[in-house]
């Protein structure tokens, strides 16, 4: 059985982070490599992987062993599969680069191939995502995608089983889904466990509190000066925390410096970003940043209203990577800094 990654996607929904989201590091890997990591208990003979050309010389690096195949143009899943069609052959699994299955999930659909493995196999959890919804009322099982009105509770997830991929590889013109409606005798997993989607940049937040365990997990060259807390963390390779420092349920990604009185709070901090006595609340910073002193990310409406399209009360703001955000300024609830991006100092940015 072969595994093919999915991870060629534009990701134009998780602007401002430019970082391609199978690439952005979580507590110190990559999400391609836990994506993969998790799938390894599937036991495939060989993983390729299907991405955008600009990171082909990133994965092959992760993956030395994989085939990497290039998407040229960003033409959906479908375009993904037909780009892989040269390499594929006879079993194959599929999975989405950018989301991560719990291992739970990962094992039942296993046990579900070994009983069937002349069906397709194919796996819905119950869950508001925004996608894909199988209709279990006719013969065969069908995925309806982005349906008005949902034909039931569980929504599709990218982890497909295909006894003989030519079979379906023929039946794909422009829409991955539709050629699943073409396929008879499916089987559907009906998962339980947790499921992370990275499609909108608050979702990394939801990520960043599913992985954190409950303890602190601090690389062995991260310094941590004196009068400070750190409560449910990650802190990466070489981060430096100042003095009277708090820092809670949050990842620090390696390269940091903190400076002293910074306070971050359920936030993601991607690499070598700088903080100089900072309130960070509820935000996604991708890395090489800079934070004047007194600068605030807030992350609280008055009205107790939700903010954005998050449906969170809570949320900060998601700021690219190389932002400048001045000494004093204040960065409202659900702003987005582009990458490279610049709030003056003593500014209000909404």
């Amino acid at each position: 059985m072969q595994l093919l990654v999915l991870a060629a996607g534009e990701g134009k929904r998780i602007k401002p982070i430019v970082t391609s989201k199978p690439l952005l590091p979580f507590m110190g890997q990559t999400l391609l490599e836990r994506v993969i990591d998790s799938a390894s208990v599937l036991k495939p003979d060989q993983i390729t992987i299907v991405v955008n050309p600009k990171d082909k010389a990133a994965v092959a690096k992760l993956f030395p062993k994989a085939k990497v195949v290039i998407q040229e143009k960003a033409t959906g899943m479908a375009g993904a599969v037909e780009a892989a069609g040269t390499v594929l052959a006879g079993s194959i699994v599929v999975i989405d680069g950018d989301d991560l299955i719990d291992l739970k999930i990962i094992k039942n659909f296993k046990e579900q191939i070994n009983k069937t493995p002349n069906r397709v196999v194919l796996t819905g959890i119950k869950s508001n995502l925004t996608g894909g919804y199988f209709d279990l009322q006719g013969e065969s099982l069908k995925v309806m995608e982005k349906p008005k009105v949902r034909p039931s509770q569980w929504a599709k997830i990218v982890l497909d089983y295909f006894p003989k991929i030519e079979d379906f590889t023929v039946k794909l013109k422009d829409d991955y889904e539709a050629g699943l409606n073409q396929l008879e005798n499916s089987v559907l997993v009906k998962a339980e466990g947790n499921f992370y989607q990275l499609k909108f940049p608050w979702q990394i937040l939801d990520l960043t509190a599913g992985l954190l365990t409950g303890k602190n997990l601090i690389d062995k060259t991260a310094k941590v000066m004196a009068g400070t807390e750190i409560i449910n963390s990650y802190l990466g390779q070489g981060v430096v925390v100042g003095q009277n420092c708090l820092i809670r349920d949050s990842i620090i990604e390696a390269g940091c410096v903190i400076g002293f009185g910074t306070e971050i709070a359920r936030s993601y901090v991607g690499p070598k970003n700088w903080f100089h006595r900072n309130y960070i609340g509820d935000s996604v910073i991708e890395g090489e940043s800079n934070f004047g002193a007194g600068a605030v990310l807030a992350n609280f409406r008055f009205d107790h209203k939700t903010i954005g399209g998050s449906g969170r009360e809570k949320f900060g703001a998601v700021i690219g990577r190389g932002a400048q955000v001045g000494v004093n300024a204040s960065v409202m609830p659900g702003a987005m800094i582009d990458s490279g991006g610049l709030v003056w100092p003593g500014t209000v940015r909404q």
